[in-house]
């Protein structure tokens, strides 16, 4: 990743570009455009470009990059006007320096034909869907335990479960069996284990591992959604773990079934306030007792799988119907719909792209490295990954128009 120019020092860089007319390079359609400065305000940057650029229209997007005493910064902005070699633009809203991507993006050639591929099997199946990816691989399942014997991996897990739990109950959803209480309906929405250490205590705001849990942040959330108002947010927290408590509950468990983004089902483990004796104090549960049993939950998942649970939902196509937003010689940005269809392409997942030039088709492996959202878009950054140096070479000189020699990497690359 690159790092953000904060906001006195991109006033700084951008006046610099003025003052000091320095060359600002546009790379489209493996041709170099230089820009300057012309005039600049609050709101516009107006550029002159040295020739026409071809195929440049108005409300169009563009990376443009410059070098300032050995540091190449790179910008991204809109362009609200065209006559002849003047281009007016938006004001950018940040500026980046010390580039991590191995190459600057750059917009798609226009004869450069992508497809994207899913390397996992799709499905459309009658769970509800989470904001969570749970990828599959025999890693769930630990040494010893044969991931066919779907009731022997339920025994070992319940006979570790009763040494901690004073009761427990397993749901598995269906089209008729749905998320339908506060607690089904968090967990599914967030694919998170949701964790009451004690219903004596206010609800944690943060665990040592956050990506797995809910944090009072993620349930105040969840309440505003279902037309909570803030002021009341938490008071209706507090009363949710008052209800808990009321029912003789000291500290509760839900942790999810993921199978990718659907959540198959999950398992509800609760401690009573006082011991079966009346007299002694009882421990909460701990995360690390969480974590544990939600591995036992990849590993039923794992067992349902091979049993073929979820076959008749697998889909033929694998192809992703995502629209490229540029490329670079190093990775692609792309984007897809904000919807539940997409919600299994997050960071860290691998995926397989097809990159049909005129003289050569180029099949790599790409990770995707970052995930945001833009209105009703999320945008994909993913960089190649296992690509061989010949097709390295034969990419950049075909997103760039020129070779991939030591000068011309070191300004695209930001190395400069």
């Amino acid at each position: 990743m690159s790092t953000q120019i904060k906001r006195i020092e991109k006033e700084y860089f951008l006046s610099k570009l003025a003052a000091e007319q320095i060359p600002v390079i546009y790379i489209f359609n493996r041709q170099d455009y230089v820009l300057k400065v012309d005039k600049i305000s609050t709101k516009e940057i107006e550029f002159v470009a040295e020739k026409p650029i071809e195929g440049l229209v108005e409300n169009k997007r563009i990376n443009l990059m410059f070098d300032h005493k050995g540091l190449s910064i790179s910008f991204s902005t809109e362009i609200k006007d065209i006559t002849e070699h003047v281009i007016t633009t938006t004001i950018p809203e940040t500026l980046y320096k010390n580039l991590a991507r191995s190459s600057q993006r750059v917009a798609v050639p226009t004869d450069l034909r992508i497809e994207l591929k899913s390397l996992e099997d799709r499905y459309s199946l009658p769970f509800p869907k989470s904001s969570s990816f749970e990828s599959l691989d025999s890693s769930a399942v630990p040494p010893g335990i044969d991931p066919k014997n779907f009731n022997g991996i339920v025994t070992t897990m319940m006979q570790e479960v009763k040494q901690y739990a004073d009761g427990q109950k397993i749901v598995y959803y269906n089209v008729a069996v749905q998320p339908d209480k506060t607690e089904e309906l968090i967990v599914a929405e967030s694919g998170k284990i949701l964790f009451i250490p004690s219903t004596r205590e206010p609800f944690p705001e943060e665990f040592a591992s956050e990506k797995k849990f809910i944090t009072g942040a993620v349930f105040k959330r969840y309440f505003e959604s279902v037309g909570v108002v803030p002021t009341f947010l938490d008071q209706t927290l507090a009363q949710f773990l008052k209800t808990k408590g009321d029912e003789n509950i000291l500290s509760a468990l839900w942790i999810p079934f993921l199978f990718q983004e659907y959540v198959v089902g999950y398992i509800y483990l609760w401690k009573n306030n006082r011991a079966t004796d009346g007299k002694a104090d009882k421990l909460p549960f701990s995360e690390e007792f969480a974590e544990k049993i939600y591995h036992y939950g990849k590993c039923i998942i794992f067992s349902l799988e091979r049993r073929g649970y979820f076959e008749a939902g697998r889909m033929k196509d694998r192809v992703i119907n995502g629209k490229i937003a540029d490329i670079s010689a190093s990775g692609l940005r792309f984007t897809v719909p904000n919807s539940f269809v997409f919600q299994s392409l997050q960071p860290g997942v691998e995926l397989a792209v097809a990159l049909e030039a005129p003289q050569r088709t180029i099949d790599v492996k790409m990770k995707i490295r970052r995930r945001y959202k833009e209105g009703n878009l999320v945008y994909l950054g993913c960089s190649f990954i296992d690509i061989t140096p010949e097709d390295s070479r034969f990419l950049f000189e075909f997103i760039y128009g020129k070779p991939a020699n030591p000068a011309v990497e070191n300004l695209i690359v930001g190395n400069v």
